[in-house]
């Protein structure tokens, strides 16, 4: 059966990053659930050259433009080639900035990239968390590519809590893998270039977690002390055969602490 969804180009236009053209025109489309957008994002636009390739390339497309443009040159500018060309154009700003200059009679400075600083940051923010839950327990590993840090380690040795620590608090994209026990891990797990963390515990300390977990379950090989063992044993030898993998003890550790151990190491 054919898809009755709409694919629709969308070009965002910014002279600035784009991303809060592209959060509120994404809001909006999203309530249209017939409509697939397939955005393209042009930051930083400076010159009426740009704006024109751009344009024309709009064309070739059949696409919208949502444009951000703080300065009345390049919106003008883009005003009169859109219309000169017929491509339907939203322009997010101007109207918005007109509309306020009016009402308190004062003029906008029209300088670029004054909310970048603290967008970019709040974007980065979303797309950690984002990728740290999606990348948990060892789910979609075929992105591991795309994290900052991975985190390996037998079942409850503080993986998920310390990843989204480190999520929350210094915008980094983590995923942290179960390690298994006599399983062998995925090839682009040890392959992957990316900075490597293990995380070793005492079988002890494992087995109260462990049992506190499953306080009202029978006895199991999962809170079993020489169970435990072979686990870490096990692990270890996973670990050998990481280049360069940082091995942190997290026995006696609060998350804070291992994650400053991590920050703290190049």
């Amino acid at each position: 059966m054919q898809s009755k969804n709409k694919k629709v180009h969308v070009f965002i236009v910014s002279d600035a990053t784009g991303l809060t053209a592209q959060r509120v025109i994404t809001a909006a489309l999203v309530q249209f659930p017939e409509i697939t957008p397939a955005y393209n994002r042009f930051p930083n636009i400076q010159t009426k050259k740009q704006i024109e390739t751009i344009l024309e390339e709009a064309d070739k497309f059949n696409a919208i433009i949502i444009y951000s443009l703080v300065s009345e040159e390049l919106r003008s500018y883009f005003y009169q080639i859109k219309r000169k060309k017929k491509i339907y154009a939203i322009d997010l700003l101007g109207p918005l900035l007109k509309r306020i200059g009016r009402l308190w009679d004062i003029m906008p400075t029209s300088r670029p990239g004054l909310l970048s600083g603290l967008d970019e940051a709040s974007f980065r923010l979303s797309e950690s968390i984002d990728y740290t839950l999606r990348h948990d327990d060892g789910q979609n590993i075929e992105t591991l590519h795309e994290a900052d840090i991975i985190i390996l380690g037998i079942s409850r040795t503080s993986k998920t809590p310390t990843s989204f620590f480190l999520s929350c608090n210094n915008n980094l994209k983590v995923a942290n893998i179960p390690i298994i026990p006599f399983e062998p891990l995925p090839e682009n797990v040890l392959t992957v270039k990316k900075r490597k963390i293990g995380f070793t515990i005492s079988p002890e300390k494992v087995a109260i977690i462990r049992a506190k977990r499953l306080s009202y379950t029978a006895p199991s090989d999962y809170t079993d002390i020489e169970a435990i063992r072979r686990e870490l044993l096990y692990s270890h030898k996973i670990f050998r055969q990481i280049r360069g993998i940082q091995i942190i003890d997290v026995s006696n550790s609060s998350i804070e602490e291992i994650s400053d151990q991590i920050l703290s190491s190049p």
